[in-house]
């Protein structure tokens, strides 16, 4: 958990835990699925000479929705895969302009991947793009990726609106000074 979580009002909003229970159960139930569908493939595969038709096709698919439906929760709690080699020598006064700045950052950049990947939507829509076995359309696929790539931009602004109402000098601490590792 990021040195946000701890006795945050925005987090106990209902609106914000009934949209990290959607996500996590969306992403949670799709993962179970790409579990299950490995697990017929394999068997079917190495058993019976008869691997599951569409699998790759799936797998790419519901990969694509468990990434992108933990976005926006993974946003919100700073919980991304980070290097944090010079967080030890980083002074704790600068953490809070660092963030501030990172997640600013993010949320524009995310605000214009929704937006491209939405008019890449529109055209895999317009041209009727779908899989080449199963013939899915990929254009609700790519929709879902903008609407949470646009979600965990909203995400990134809450974090920037969260570090900015901070005043308590020196309580923001380093990803290193956390206790998730």
């Amino acid at each position: 958990m990021s040195s946000l979580d701890s006795n945050d009002t925005l987090l106990q909003n209902p609106l914000i835990k009934q949209l990290q229970g959607v996500s996590g159960t969306v992403s949670s139930l799709t993962l179970f699925g790409l579990m299950a569908l490995t697990c017929v493939d394999v068997v079917g595969r190495y058993f019976f000479n008869a691997p599951l038709d569409g699998a790759t096709e799936l797998t790419q698919i519901m990969l694509g929705i468990v990434v992108f439906a933990i976005l926006p929760l993974v946003s919100l709690h700073e919980e991304h895969v980070s290097v944090d080699l010079v967080d030890l020598w980083y002074p704790k006064q600068w953490v809070r302009p660092r963030q501030l700045l990172l997640n600013g950052l993010m949320a524009v950049l995310m605000a214009v991947v929704a937006w491209r990947v939405w008019i890449i939507a529109d055209f895999m829509a317009e041209y009727g793009d779908a899989t080449e076995f199963l013939a899915i359309p990929y254009a609700p696929i790519t929709y879902f990726i903008a609407i949470m790539s646009g979600l965990a931009g909203v995400a990134f602004t809450c974090n920037v609106v969260r570090y900015w109402h901070r005043t308590e000098v020196g309580s923001e601490s380093s990803p290193a000074e956390s206790d998730t590792y």
